[in-house]
């Protein structure tokens, strides 16, 4: 009877299969592009010289605008981080305030120029402070303006005369999985 179980068992394991194959062909993939562009400038390297200003007194602000746009094939998140040098030592990138707003236009003219509108989330009050810390997503081919004001305020101390800063605002951006 064992001799049976075994030879029963030995046609089941050798038993054949039907069996079917699909090819799945045309399957391609390609790398998608990141590029950031600041003021429809390719280069990366921007001037922003309205927001310069010489001989500022406690009041005085400066303002300009900046188109942030997404010109590669992929969503992008930014942000922007500001330095500051204070080649004479007062410190006055210290004590100049930032606002930055969504606004499309500058309000006014130096020596009193603003940026219209209450300050986005998660950006800067300060050239010592990230200038956009909380990442702004943009869709390929989508653009936003940010208005940047710099202000020297009424409170600035007579220790600021004749003091001078140059500040770089450096964006960043990073691919963002939909």
């Amino acid at each position: 009877m064992a001799l049976g179980l075994v030879a029963c068992l030995g046609a089941v394991a050798t038993s054949a299969f039907w069996t079917d194959q699909v090819t799945v062909a045309g399957t391609g993939f390609s790398a998608g592009t990141l590029d950031l562009e600041v003021n429809d400038d390719p280069d990366d390297a921007v001037a922003l010289t309205t927001l310069s200003l010489s001989n500022m007194v406690p009041g005085n602000s400066a303002a300009g605008v900046l188109k942030v746009e997404n010109t590669g094939t992929v969503p992008l998140a930014y942000n922007a981080s500001t330095a500051a040098t204070n080649p004479d030592a007062k410190n006055l990138a210290g004590a100049l305030t930032v606002k930055v707003t969504g606004s499309a236009s500058v309000t006014g003219a130096a020596p009193t120029a603003t940026c219209a509108g209450t300050a986005l989330a998660g950006t800067g009050t300060s050239l010592a402070a990230p200038l956009v810390s909380t990442k702004r997503v943009l869709a390929p081919g989508a653009s936003e303006t940010l208005c940047v004001q710099v202000t020297l305020p009424t409170a600035a101390g007579n220790a600021l005369q004749g003091s001078a800063t140059v500040a770089t605002f450096t964006f960043d951006a990073t691919s963002e999985l939909p």
